[in-house]
């Protein structure tokens, strides 16, 4: 039997950003409650390029993923993400 990691949206605290660009692999992190405030591109630290993130209609795609994570937390629904866990 497979074992899972339930991890509800309400305990979401922080996103990690890797870039994949070529040659980098950068990492940026920032709470999940910023992604919302996000105006324009956001940079690799390491590379200083932009991370190719489509847009939304005329909302940036982690604006739209801050937006809709806040929706669906607080109401009367849970959601959570379910990662196989191979450690258990």
């Amino acid at each position: 039997m497979e074992k899972t990691l339930n991890i509800s949206l309400n305990e979401l605290d922080t996103i990690r950003l890797v870039c994949q660009q070529e040659d980098c692999g950068g990492v940026a992190s920032m709470p999940v409650s910023r992604l919302e405030a996000l105006t324009g591109a956001v940079l690799c630290p390491s590379c200083a390029r932009a991370f190719k993130v489509e847009a939304i209609g005329a909302v940036g795609g982690l604006k739209a993923l801050g937006m809709a994570l806040r929706n669906l937390s607080g109401n009367e629904l849970n959601v959570e993400f379910v990662v196989p866990d191979p450690d258990i």
